[in-house]
């Protein structure tokens, strides 16, 4: 099981976390870089996240918290690219923060659609 914790942003100027249909969990923070993403310290996530071995390359918990440590620096074509990634690598199931079990494809699905402003309708 994939582990490591997924936040999601809703405005590119500040970082929020996500809710806990968003969030999720394993164990300890692996190379995730978990802890980084949750202490909104999303350059050092970056850091290293980005750097893909083979083993992690489709990875998509390594991709959603890619896309949350880009989205949480600002950086929302490089976020919605990592989020892309993970919609289309092996799908698997993570454990959400709110106990729930969730496809990886659906949570990046949702990251990504909080990046695209919404607008109401008049």
């Amino acid at each position: 099981m994939m582990i490591g914790i997924s936040l999601a942003v809703a405005a590119p100027a500040m970082a929020q976390s996500a809710p806990d249909s968003l969030v999720v969990l394993g164990v300890q923070d692996g190379n995730l870089a978990a802890n980084a993403i949750a202490s909104g310290q999303f350059d050092a996530a970056i850091e290293r996240l980005e750097p893909m071995q083979p083993f992690s390359a489709n990875d998509p918990a390594r991709l959603i918290n890619l896309g949350n440590a880009y989205a949480g620096a600002g950086r929302m074509k490089q976020a919605r690219e990592a989020y892309r990634s993970a919609r289309f690598a092996p799908e698997m199931m993570l454990v959400l923060a709110n106990g729930e079990e969730e496809s990886s494809r659906v949570i990046a699905r949702r990251a990504m659609s909080r990046l695209n402003p919404s607008f109401a309708a008049r």
